[in-house]
Protein backbone atom coordinates (compact mmCIF):
# COMPACT_ATOMS: atom_id res chain seq x y z
CA UNK A 1 0.00 0.00 0.00
CA UNK A 2 1.26 3.73 -0.90
CA UNK A 3 2.58 5.69 1.82
CA UNK A 4 1.40 9.13 -0.09
CA UNK A 5 -2.10 10.16 0.54
CA UNK A 6 -2.18 11.32 -2.85
CA UNK A 7 -1.51 9.99 -6.15
CA UNK A 8 -2.16 10.37 -9.76
CA UNK A 9 -5.37 7.99 -10.69
CA UNK A 10 -3.94 4.74 -12.24
CA UNK A 11 -5.84 2.58 -15.11
CA UNK A 12 -5.11 4.93 -18.12
CA UNK A 13 -8.44 7.12 -17.56
CA UNK A 14 -8.01 10.61 -18.73
CA UNK A 15 -10.11 13.61 -19.11
CA UNK A 16 -10.60 17.24 -20.94
CA UNK A 17 -7.52 19.18 -19.47
CA UNK A 18 -8.30 22.67 -17.62
CA UNK A 19 -5.70 24.15 -19.56
CA UNK A 20 -5.59 23.31 -22.95
CA UNK A 21 -8.79 20.80 -23.49
CA UNK A 22 -6.95 18.10 -24.62
CA UNK A 23 -7.77 14.96 -23.24
CA UNK A 24 -4.28 14.23 -21.71
CA UNK A 25 -5.60 15.13 -18.53
CA UNK A 26 -4.57 12.82 -15.29
CA UNK A 27 -6.44 13.40 -12.12
CA UNK A 28 -5.64 13.28 -8.32
CA UNK A 29 -7.13 10.75 -6.36
CA UNK A 30 -7.76 10.66 -2.45
CA UNK A 31 -5.95 7.67 -1.72
CA UNK A 32 -7.71 7.65 1.93
CA UNK A 33 -11.24 7.21 0.25
CA UNK A 34 -10.63 6.37 -3.71
CA UNK A 35 -11.99 9.44 -4.09
CA UNK A 36 -10.81 11.98 -7.10
CA UNK A 37 -9.80 15.35 -5.18
CA UNK A 38 -11.57 17.72 -8.07
CA UNK A 39 -11.55 18.02 -11.50
CA UNK A 40 -8.71 20.67 -11.89
CA UNK A 41 -6.40 18.93 -9.88
CA UNK A 42 -3.79 16.77 -12.06
CA UNK A 43 -1.41 16.93 -14.48
CA UNK A 44 -1.45 16.50 -18.21
CA UNK A 45 0.77 14.95 -20.12
CA UNK A 46 1.12 17.08 -23.14
CA UNK A 47 4.32 18.41 -21.26
CA UNK A 48 5.86 19.87 -24.85
CA UNK A 49 2.90 22.44 -25.43
CA UNK A 50 0.81 22.62 -22.07
CA UNK A 51 2.87 21.52 -19.19
CA UNK A 52 -0.57 22.37 -16.65
CA UNK A 53 0.35 20.50 -12.97
CA UNK A 54 -2.22 21.18 -10.07
CA UNK A 55 -1.29 19.14 -6.61
CA UNK A 56 -3.65 18.53 -4.31
CA UNK A 57 -1.22 21.04 -1.66
CA UNK A 58 -2.06 23.49 -4.29
CA UNK A 59 -5.59 23.00 -5.15
CA UNK A 60 -6.04 22.88 -1.16
CA UNK A 61 -4.48 26.55 -0.72
CA UNK A 62 -6.06 28.14 -3.73
CA UNK A 63 -9.39 26.54 -2.27
CA UNK A 64 -9.34 27.00 1.14
CA UNK A 65 -10.66 23.60 1.95
CA UNK A 66 -9.62 21.61 4.46
CA UNK A 67 -8.74 17.73 3.28
CA UNK A 68 -8.87 16.60 7.05
CA UNK A 69 -12.72 17.78 7.23
CA UNK A 70 -13.48 14.44 5.55
CA UNK A 71 -15.02 11.69 7.86
CA UNK A 72 -14.43 9.14 5.32
CA UNK A 73 -9.90 9.29 5.40
CA UNK A 74 -8.23 6.72 7.32
CA UNK A 75 -6.94 7.76 10.75
CA UNK A 76 -3.53 6.96 9.42
CA UNK A 77 -1.90 10.78 8.22
CA UNK A 78 -0.59 10.12 4.93
CA UNK A 79 1.64 12.71 3.21
CA UNK A 80 1.20 14.29 -0.32
CA UNK A 81 4.10 12.87 -2.33
CA UNK A 82 6.98 15.01 -2.79
CA UNK A 83 8.09 16.40 -6.24
CA UNK A 84 10.61 14.23 -7.88
CA UNK A 85 14.22 16.73 -7.93
CA UNK A 86 14.68 17.68 -11.37
CA UNK A 87 16.55 15.68 -13.62
CA UNK A 88 19.50 17.54 -15.87
CA UNK A 89 21.74 16.93 -19.05
CA UNK A 90 25.17 16.51 -19.16
CA UNK A 91 27.14 19.83 -20.27
CA UNK A 92 28.96 17.44 -22.87
CA UNK A 93 25.61 16.52 -24.83
CA UNK A 94 25.05 20.18 -25.23
CA UNK A 95 28.56 21.18 -26.37
CA UNK A 96 28.53 17.91 -28.77
CA UNK A 97 25.41 19.87 -30.99
CA UNK A 98 27.04 23.02 -30.91
CA UNK A 99 28.06 22.31 -34.41
CA UNK A 100 27.07 21.38 -37.98
CA UNK A 101 25.20 24.61 -38.54
CA UNK A 102 25.37 24.84 -42.61
CA UNK A 103 22.94 21.78 -41.98
CA UNK A 104 21.09 23.55 -39.88
CA UNK A 105 17.95 24.90 -41.29
CA UNK A 106 16.86 27.06 -38.57
CA UNK A 107 20.20 29.32 -38.38
CA UNK A 108 20.33 29.38 -41.92
CA UNK A 109 17.11 31.04 -41.66
CA UNK A 110 18.40 33.48 -39.30
CA UNK A 111 21.34 34.55 -41.24
CA UNK A 112 19.06 35.33 -44.36
CA UNK A 113 17.34 37.87 -42.03
CA UNK A 114 20.01 39.06 -40.04
CA UNK A 115 23.41 37.93 -41.58
CA UNK A 116 25.56 35.80 -40.60
CA UNK A 117 27.63 38.08 -37.78
CA UNK A 118 24.65 38.82 -36.11
CA UNK A 119 22.80 35.27 -36.65
CA UNK A 120 25.40 33.22 -35.00
CA UNK A 121 25.72 35.67 -32.08
CA UNK A 122 22.22 34.89 -31.77
CA UNK A 123 22.98 31.58 -31.98
CA UNK A 124 25.64 31.47 -29.89
CA UNK A 125 23.79 33.55 -26.82
CA UNK A 126 20.88 31.09 -26.87
CA UNK A 127 23.19 28.06 -27.29
CA UNK A 128 20.74 26.72 -30.04
CA UNK A 129 22.67 22.71 -31.10
CA UNK A 130 22.26 20.93 -33.86
CA UNK A 131 20.49 17.60 -34.30
CA UNK A 132 20.93 14.56 -36.88
CA UNK A 133 17.16 13.14 -35.48
CA UNK A 134 15.98 15.01 -38.41
CA UNK A 135 18.07 16.52 -41.47
CA UNK A 136 18.41 20.22 -40.31
CA UNK A 137 16.78 19.87 -37.27
CA UNK A 138 17.86 22.43 -34.35
CA UNK A 139 17.62 22.12 -30.44
CA UNK A 140 16.78 24.70 -28.14
CA UNK A 141 18.27 24.20 -24.63
CA UNK A 142 16.69 24.79 -21.12
CA UNK A 143 19.66 26.41 -19.30
CA UNK A 144 18.74 27.66 -15.38
CA UNK A 145 20.35 31.05 -14.25
CA UNK A 146 22.80 28.17 -12.63
CA UNK A 147 23.81 26.89 -15.44
CA UNK A 148 22.39 23.76 -15.30
CA UNK A 149 20.40 22.57 -18.70
CA UNK A 150 17.13 21.42 -17.91
CA UNK A 151 15.67 20.18 -20.87
CA UNK A 152 16.78 20.07 -25.14
CA UNK A 153 13.99 20.19 -27.48
CA UNK A 154 14.65 19.28 -30.94
CA UNK A 155 12.50 20.60 -33.70
CA UNK A 156 12.87 21.17 -37.46
CA UNK A 157 12.14 24.45 -39.15
CA UNK A 158 12.20 25.23 -42.81
CA UNK A 159 15.43 27.27 -44.27
CA UNK A 160 13.59 28.65 -46.69
CA UNK A 161 10.28 30.39 -44.62
CA UNK A 162 11.97 30.03 -41.04
CA UNK A 163 8.47 28.31 -39.94
CA UNK A 164 8.28 25.23 -38.00
CA UNK A 165 7.71 21.90 -40.10
CA UNK A 166 4.29 20.31 -39.36
CA UNK A 167 3.63 18.20 -41.83
CA UNK A 168 3.13 15.41 -42.36
CA UNK A 169 3.05 15.13 -38.48
CA UNK A 170 4.42 17.94 -35.83
CA UNK A 171 8.54 17.71 -35.78
CA UNK A 172 8.91 18.18 -31.81
CA UNK A 173 11.11 15.75 -29.63
CA UNK A 174 12.80 16.00 -26.46
CA UNK A 175 16.81 15.39 -26.12
CA UNK A 176 16.15 12.98 -22.55
CA UNK A 177 14.02 10.89 -25.16
CA UNK A 178 16.26 10.19 -27.85
CA UNK A 179 19.30 9.46 -25.71
CA UNK A 180 17.00 7.02 -23.55
CA UNK A 181 17.39 8.54 -19.92
CA UNK A 182 15.21 6.78 -18.07
CA UNK A 183 13.78 7.93 -15.48
CA UNK A 184 13.81 11.61 -16.18
CA UNK A 185 12.35 13.93 -14.00
CA UNK A 186 11.45 16.86 -16.71
CA UNK A 187 11.25 20.27 -15.02
CA UNK A 188 11.02 23.12 -17.63
CA UNK A 189 12.68 26.48 -17.44
CA UNK A 190 12.43 29.88 -19.46
CA UNK A 191 14.04 29.22 -22.88
CA UNK A 192 16.61 31.77 -22.28
CA UNK A 193 16.73 31.60 -18.55
CA UNK A 194 20.55 32.03 -18.27
CA UNK A 195 20.64 35.11 -19.48
CA UNK A 196 19.49 36.82 -17.27
CA UNK A 197 22.55 35.92 -14.97
CA UNK A 198 24.72 37.73 -17.47
CA UNK A 199 22.68 41.12 -17.35
CA UNK A 200 20.77 42.00 -14.17
CA UNK A 201 20.11 45.41 -15.38
CA UNK A 202 17.77 44.78 -19.21
CA UNK A 203 14.26 44.47 -18.39
CA UNK A 204 13.02 40.71 -19.21
CA UNK A 205 10.81 40.52 -22.19
CA UNK A 206 8.59 36.55 -22.28
CA UNK A 207 7.22 35.59 -25.15
CA UNK A 208 5.57 32.33 -26.38
CA UNK A 209 8.10 30.13 -28.95
CA UNK A 210 12.02 30.03 -28.69
CA UNK A 211 11.90 30.93 -32.32
CA UNK A 212 10.48 34.59 -31.41
CA UNK A 213 12.42 35.11 -28.53
CA UNK A 214 15.51 34.76 -31.18
CA UNK A 215 14.20 36.56 -33.31
CA UNK A 216 12.79 39.61 -31.46
CA UNK A 217 16.44 39.96 -29.43
CA UNK A 218 17.73 40.43 -33.00
CA UNK A 219 15.71 43.20 -33.60
CA UNK A 220 15.38 44.58 -29.69
CA UNK A 221 18.35 44.19 -27.91
CA UNK A 222 17.22 46.06 -25.19
CA UNK A 223 14.85 43.33 -23.45
CA UNK A 224 16.70 40.16 -22.11
CA UNK A 225 14.33 37.79 -24.40
CA UNK A 226 12.99 34.59 -22.86
CA UNK A 227 10.12 32.19 -23.78
CA UNK A 228 7.83 29.78 -22.07
CA UNK A 229 7.86 27.34 -24.89
CA UNK A 230 4.37 26.80 -25.52
CA UNK A 231 0.94 29.22 -24.85
CA UNK A 232 -0.20 26.94 -21.80
CA UNK A 233 3.55 27.15 -20.43
CA UNK A 234 3.69 30.26 -18.59
CA UNK A 235 3.30 29.49 -14.84
CA UNK A 236 4.62 30.01 -11.79
CA UNK A 237 7.34 27.60 -11.38
CA UNK A 238 9.27 29.31 -14.56
CA UNK A 239 8.28 32.66 -13.50
CA UNK A 240 10.30 32.47 -10.27
CA UNK A 241 13.56 32.76 -11.90
CA UNK A 242 12.07 36.83 -13.19
CA UNK A 243 10.62 37.85 -9.80
CA UNK A 244 12.03 41.27 -8.33
CA UNK A 245 12.85 42.24 -12.19
CA UNK A 246 11.24 44.12 -14.38
CA UNK A 247 9.43 41.83 -17.31
CA UNK A 248 6.71 42.30 -20.00
CA UNK A 249 4.82 39.85 -21.51
CA UNK A 250 4.27 39.59 -24.79
CA UNK A 251 1.84 37.11 -25.49
CA UNK A 252 0.45 35.63 -29.15
CA UNK A 253 -2.63 37.08 -30.31
CA UNK A 254 -5.42 35.56 -28.50
CA UNK A 255 -3.35 34.76 -25.49
CA UNK A 256 -3.82 38.18 -23.88
CA UNK A 257 -6.04 37.21 -21.28
CA UNK A 258 -4.79 34.00 -19.82
CA UNK A 259 -1.67 35.87 -19.30
CA UNK A 260 -2.51 38.23 -17.60
CA UNK A 261 -4.27 36.00 -15.31
CA UNK A 262 -0.82 34.37 -14.86
CA UNK A 263 0.90 37.24 -13.75
CA UNK A 264 -2.30 38.86 -12.08
CA UNK A 265 -0.62 40.20 -8.83
CA UNK A 266 2.98 40.05 -9.45
CA UNK A 267 4.99 43.60 -8.80
CA UNK A 268 6.90 44.92 -12.32
CA UNK A 269 5.49 42.61 -14.67
CA UNK A 270 2.93 44.09 -17.53
CA UNK A 271 1.21 42.83 -20.38
CA UNK A 272 2.12 44.19 -23.47
CA UNK A 273 -1.47 44.98 -25.66
CA UNK A 274 0.13 46.12 -28.73
CA UNK A 275 -0.39 43.42 -30.88
CA UNK A 276 -4.19 42.90 -30.24
CA UNK A 277 -4.11 47.08 -30.85
CA UNK A 278 -2.28 46.66 -34.28
CA UNK A 279 -4.07 43.50 -35.25
CA UNK A 280 -6.13 42.75 -38.30
CA UNK A 281 -8.82 40.32 -38.36
CA UNK A 282 -6.56 38.01 -41.12
CA UNK A 283 -3.80 38.70 -38.18
CA UNK A 284 -6.19 37.27 -35.01
CA UNK A 285 -6.68 34.34 -37.25
CA UNK A 286 -3.20 33.13 -38.04
CA UNK A 287 -2.31 34.09 -33.91
CA UNK A 288 0.48 36.07 -35.37
CA UNK A 289 3.06 37.02 -32.39
CA UNK A 290 4.96 39.90 -32.34
CA UNK A 291 8.53 38.21 -34.17
CA UNK A 292 6.12 37.92 -37.09
CA UNK A 293 5.24 41.82 -36.99
CA UNK A 294 9.37 42.39 -36.60
CA UNK A 295 9.56 40.48 -39.74
CA UNK A 296 6.85 41.94 -41.50
CA UNK A 297 8.13 45.41 -40.77
CA UNK A 298 11.41 44.73 -42.21
CA UNK A 299 10.46 43.06 -44.99
CA UNK A 300 11.48 39.56 -43.89
CA UNK A 301 7.98 37.77 -42.77
CA UNK A 302 7.58 34.70 -45.53
CA UNK A 303 4.00 33.32 -45.52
Amino acid sequence: MSNYRYLLEKGGLKYACPACGKIRFVRYVDTGTGEQVDDVAGRCDREDSCGYHLTPKEYYLMTGKNPLSSVAISARKREIAPEQEPSFIDDDIMRSSMSGYNQNNFCRWLCSVFGESRAFDLTAAYQIGTSKYWPGASVFWQIDRAGCIKAGKVMLYSSDTGRRVKEPFNHIQWVHKLIKVEPYHLRQCLFGEHLLSHDTIKPVAIVESEKTAIVAAGFMPQFIWTATGGKGALNGEKLKAVYGRRVVLFPDLGAAKKWREAVKGMSGVTVSDILERRASDADRAAGLDIADYLLRETGKLNT
